[in-house]
């Protein structure tokens, strides 16, 4: 077996032949390139986006009385919010009152 080189696609593609997709388009060194690049940005781009100016948001959980849970749902369909909406606005409001 020959050393392979750091350009070379396989060991079962000679030199010689032109690998091409299933569009015609010839599968080289910068179209590897092209289709990593998007697979990593179509993997990285799952989940929900963070609410953080850089990284993850960090999640809080906290333990309520079902009758407070109950109250925060309703009062977010009122609001036409998300649970998780509303609760977030009502603690930055809590906290921009207190600070």
């Amino acid at each position: 077996m020959s050393e392979l080189g750091d350009s070379s696609a396989s060991v079962d593609v000679p030199d010689v032949e032109e690998l091409r997709d299933d569009h015609g388009r010839v599968v080289d060194d910068a179209y590897v390139d092209a289709a990593v690049e998007d697979a990593l940005a179509q993997v990285r781009g799952r989940g929900r986006p963070s609410l953080s100016a850089a990284g993850e948001s960090p999640l809080l959980r906290v333990r309520v009385p079902r009758e407070l849970d109950e109250a925060v749902r309703a009062a977010a369909e009122r609001a036409g919010a998300s649970r998780s909406e509303w609760v977030r606005r009502v603690l930055d409001e809590a906290v921009r009152r207190a600070g």
